[in-house]
C-alpha cells in the first residue's frame, strides 16, 4: 500500500460519532465559548466516501449543524487528504489514530493554524491552535470526545484551565515523525521535553496541555504543541514543526510511560 493510501485507510480509523464538548479559550487562558457537540463520520461500505456531520448544540433548542463529503479519489492526496472547506490545510494519520490537520503554509494577512487529534481506545480530543492576519494567538480549543456517547464516563464537565500540570517524573517512551510526503520514521527512544523558550503553555482540564508561540511569522522556525495525561503513568505528545520558510515541516508522536 502506498503511503497516501495508508493515509486514507488511517483516517477511516475515526468512522464513528464523537460525542462530546467544545470549548475555546482566548490567548489568556479564558473561556470563550463552550458547547456540547457531535462529529459523525461515516462511509460508503468500500470505505472510498465519506460523509463527515459536525452538530454544534448550544442549548435545547438551538444548534447548528454543517457538513461535509470527502471521496478517496478526490480528496487524497501525496501530502494528505484535503478538507473541502479548506484547501489551504492538510489531514495527516498515523496509524494508531493520532492525526493533525495542518496549514501547509504560513503566510503573511493570512489566518493560520493546526489541530491535533490523540486518540486511545473509544477516547479522542483534539486541541485547536489559531492565529489571526497579524501572526498573533488568536485562540486555543479543545474537544473532548467519547464514542461511547454523552455524558462521558471519562471526561468531566470542567471547562476552566489550570494554573499549573506536574508532569515531573522519569517518562520514558517513542517517538516518530511523519513528513509532508507522509513518510514516519522508525520509532526512536525518547524522554519527555514539555515546554521551549517564548512559548505559552496552557493547562487544560482532564490531563490536557498546550505549549505554542505567542507569535508565528515567516523567517522564525516554529513548534507548536499539546499533550495528554490519558491516566497518571500513560502521556501521549504531539508536535507540529514548521521551517523558516513558514512551510509544513513534521508532525511527530510521542507515546510514553513511568
Amino acid at each position: 500500500m502506498d503511503l497516501k493510501e495508508q493515509n486514507w485507510k488511517n483516517f477511516t480509523a475515526h468512522l464513528r460519532d464523537w460525542h462530546g464538548i467544545w470549548t475555546r479559550y482566548s490567548p489568556s487562558g479564558e473561556v470563550k465559548e463552550s458547547f456540547q457537540s457531535l462529529r459523525s463520520f461515516q462511509s460508503n461500505p468500500e470505505k472510498t466516501e465519506i460523509h463527515q456531520v459536525n452538530r454544534y448544540i448550544y442549548a435545547e433548542d438551538n444548534f447548528k449543524e454543517e457538513s461535509w463529503d470527502y471521496n478517496q479519489q478526490e480528496n487524497n492526496l501525496p501530502d494528505g487528504i484535503f478538507h473541502p472547506q479548506a484547501d489551504s490545510m492538510r489531514t495527516i494519520c498515523f496509524e494508531s489514530g493520532h492525526t493533525a490537520w495542518v496549514t501547509r503554509q504560513l503566510k503573511p494577512d493570512s489566518y493560520f493554524g493546526v489541530e491535533l487529534f490523540f486518540r486511545y481506545e473509544e477516547l479522542r480530543h483534539s486541541v485547536g491552535i489559531v492565529y489571526d492576519k497579524q501572526g498573533a494567538l488568536f485562540r486555543t480549543a479543545n474537544i473532548r470526545e467519547d464514542a461511547r456517547g454523552f455524558p462521558s464516563q471519562y471526561w468531566s464537565k470542567e471547562i476552566e484551565q489550570v494554573s499549573d500540570r506536574n508532569l515531573s517524573g522519569n517518562w520514558q517512551g517513542t517517538y516518530v515523525t511523519m513528513t509532508p510526503d507522509l513518510k514516519i520514521s522508525e520509532p526512536v527512544a525518547i524522554q519527555l521535553n514539555w515546554g521551549w523558550e517564548g512559548h505559552n503553555t496552557f493547562f487544560l482540564p482532564d490531563g490536557v496541555s498546550i505549549c505554542c508561540p505567542d507569535q508565528v511569522s515567516v523567517g522564525t522556525p516554529c513548534t507548536l504543541a499539546a499533550n495528554w495525561l490519558v491516566t497518571p503513568s500513560k502521556l501521549q505528545q504531539l508536535k507540529v514543526k514548521y521551517d523558516e520558510s513558514g512551510g509544513f515541516a513534521a508532525l511527530t508522536l510521542e507515546q510514553l510511560h513511568l
